[in-house]
């Protein structure tokens, strides 16, 4: 049996819930797996659950932070005490942190997945209880190597560190849902939460300049955060309104129904580690890849690695170039076709969910290997 402890899990919508949605589902096809998840909505997480219960199991573990903590390394010693689990599988440090005396003291190996924003130091006792965490799992895996560079300078001795990709879900093969107002020509989307980092008040300025020669251009928003009521109030000074469309959080046939009419995908991230903020990878510029649309990224962070520049999109030396880099791709076709038609080859050969999956599972193996 493997184990996947996390606090990020469907129906909760974002990176990481996708993230550890189809980690579980994928290593299912071989072997049982048990999620052991922080509940949300109870009606909404029983009627999610009750869909995968024949590929999965899923426990969910209700009530305040520390006493959820302490109920879940509770029924996680009732199951490694009954069954042969072969690993145990953390979406962060901090699911870990709890558990990972326990289960080494069982000789159960532990995988902690590190994503590249949790790792920028925080404060002195954060710090040294990640730190801790981290070196006493058996192995870390990094989504990017620029995480991998992070992991490394925290003074990691003993786990294995491994960077492995984040696999991405083809959404062009699932039924699309339809989302009004979308009807721009052309489009560009981000997809993410609505943070400073990501850079969405500087596509806004940019649309204000682009509507001059395509006054029927959008720009879709999707998702929510901290940075909403700032970004609706400088559409409406730039008198954006038509221009600029915010639809909230998505599922997956939404994006279908997104990416499908999206030319491309624009996420110039902001250097942030000053307010402790960073980007590790960016697995919405994959997703996007699969449908053939292109994108324009900054040279910040893990977002290199999913971005190849001039081959799958464009990645920005400086965010004040993004405004001429919009205007050369919306104005060059066979570009624009050539970078997405280099995404979409890409997306297909690296970051199927069955390429990335053979990744863990030989991890899982060489762990094993090791403690036996």
């Amino acid at each position: 049996m493997i184990i996947i402890l996390t606090q990020c899990f469907p129906p909760r919508l974002g990176g990481i819930e996708n993230l550890i949605y189809n980690l579980s589902i994928n290593l299912a096809e071989k072997n049982k797996v048990l999620v052991l998840a922080d509940g949300n909505d109870s009606k909404k997480d029983n009627i999610f659950d009750i869909k995968l219960k024949e590929k999965i199991e899923i426990q969910r573990v209700n009530g305040l932070k520390f006493l959820r903590r302490r109920r879940k390394i509770k029924f996680l010693k009732s199951v490694v005490n009954s069954k042969n689990v072969s690993v145990v599988i953390g979406d962060s440090w901090k699911s870990f942190e709890l558990a990972v005396e326990f289960l080494n003291l069982s000789k159960i190996p532990t995988i902690c997945l590190a994503h590249g924003n949790e790792l920028i130091k925080k404060n002195n006792n954060q710090f040294n209880r990640l730190q801790s965490t981290l070196n006493r799992v058996s192995s870390i895996v990094c989504n990017s190597n620029f995480t991998k560079t992070l992991v490394e300078q925290i003074d990691i001795k003993n786990p294995i560190i491994k960077r492995i990709y984040p696999g991405a879900e083809d959404l062009s093969l699932i039924k699309e849902m339809f989302i009004p107002n979308v009807n721009g020509n052309p489009i560009l989307l981000t997809l993410s939460r609505l943070e400073i980092r990501k850079g969405h008040r500087e596509v806004i300025l940019s649309v204000a300049k682009l509507k001059e020669q395509f006054p029927n251009i959008q720009y879709i928003i999707a998702g929510t955060g901290i940075e909403s009521d700032k970004l609706k109030e400088s559409v409406r000074n730039l008198n954006l309104e038509k221009n600029v469309i915010f639809v909230g959080n998505v599922n997956n046939m939404q994006k279908n129904f997104l990416l499908n009419r999206t030319t491309l995908m624009v996420m110039p991230t902001i250097d942030e580690t000053s307010r402790r903020s960073i980007e590790g990878f960016g697995i919405s510029y994959i997703e996007a890849s699969f449908f053939s649309v292109p994108s324009i990224t900054s040279n910040i962070g893990g977002t290199s690695e999913a971005v190849l520049h001039n081959k799958t999109g464009i990645v920005l030396g400086d965010i004040k170039d993004l405004y001429d880099n919009l205007k050369l791709l919306l104005t060059d076709n066979i570009l624009l076709s050539r970078l997405g038609k280099n995404a979409q080859e890409r997306a297909t050969k690296d970051f199927k969910w069955k390429i990335i999956i053979k990744e863990y599972l030989n991890l899982i193996s060489e762990l094993n290997k090791i403690k036996s």
